[in-house]
């Protein structure tokens, strides 16, 4: 391992300008102690790929696919070729505040033993932003909701310990199955009243594509997870929780939203 302890990983698709503005928010860290990865996936549109092709650091490192392999796929590939111990991910139309590597880097030398962070969202669009708010560290909401952003920073090593994404989810939910199997491993990590991401909304993104297949993901989870479910979630694919859950958060979203 390098002086750096944390590469960024940034996959793009068709983004356009906003990686341009995911990229800008990495490079304008307070903390200049980073590295990052940089990956196209294939099939992209023009204009990302020219954004793509223009953007050169020192600090950086660019992979160009030629086929379309998917969110899951291109995020495990940033983590494979990881130099570093941690690894914060950072989708191609979203942001990083500007002390979220500073504020990363004094968790991890004052809790040298902790595998992940977790850590506050903040959710925007050109009119609107939330701040999400965690309610603890990982436990058995994570049967019916990702009660937190899936991003969260990592260490790499425990990527490998709980065997990575889950290529059933690669399209999708792969995220929601991670953080079950790090919980059911028992791992340590620590949570932080920072806001150390900036989700964009947007109607194409990847969060918006897989809570279209809520119910076939679920039930895939209950087949790899069964014991966080009860004989009845099973039975009936815990729709009602589940769809709970969504249906709370997007209440929660849209009340403040109107308060903003």
């Amino acid at each position: 391992m390098n002086k750096n302890n944390i590469t960024i990983g940034i996959t793009a698709y068709n983004e356009g300008q906003y990686l341009q503005e995911a990229w800008d928010s990495v490079v304008n860290q307070i903390d200049e102690c980073w590295e990052t990865i940089m990956i196209l996936d294939g099939g992209s549109d023009k204009k990302t790929e020219k954004v793509f092709d223009d953007i050169s650091h020192p600090s950086l490192r660019k992979i160009k696919l030629r086929e379309n392999n998917g969110p899951y796929h291109c995020r495990t590939l940033a983590i494979n070729n990881t130099n570093t111990e941690w690894y914060c991910h950072l989708d191609a139309d979203d942001l990083l505040p500007q002390n979220m590597v500073k504020n990363i880097h004094v968790i991890i030398d004052k809790y040298p033993i902790i595998q992940y962070i977790i850590g506050r969202c903040l959710y925007f669009d050109n009119k609107n932003y939330h701040i999400k708010l965690h309610k603890g560290l990982l436990d058995s909401r994570l049967a019916y909701t990702l009660p937190f952003n899936g991003q969260s920073p990592i260490k790499c090593e425990l990527f490998n310990q709980v065997g990575g994404y889950n290529e059933s989810f690669y399209r999708g939910g792969a995220d929601w199955d991670f953080w079950l199997k790090v919980l059911e491993a028992d791992k340590k990590g620590k949570i932080i009243d920072d806001i150390i991401y900036e989700r964009r909304y947007r109607k194409n993104n990847v969060g918006r594509n897989w809570v279209s297949k809520r119910h076939k993901m679920v039930k895939q989870l209950i087949e790899y997870h069964p014991k966080y479910f009860s004989e009845d979630d099973k039975k009936n694919i815990c729709y009602s929780k589940s769809y709970e859950f969504a249906a709370r958060e997007k209440r929660s979203i849209g009340q403040r939203k109107e308060a903003a």
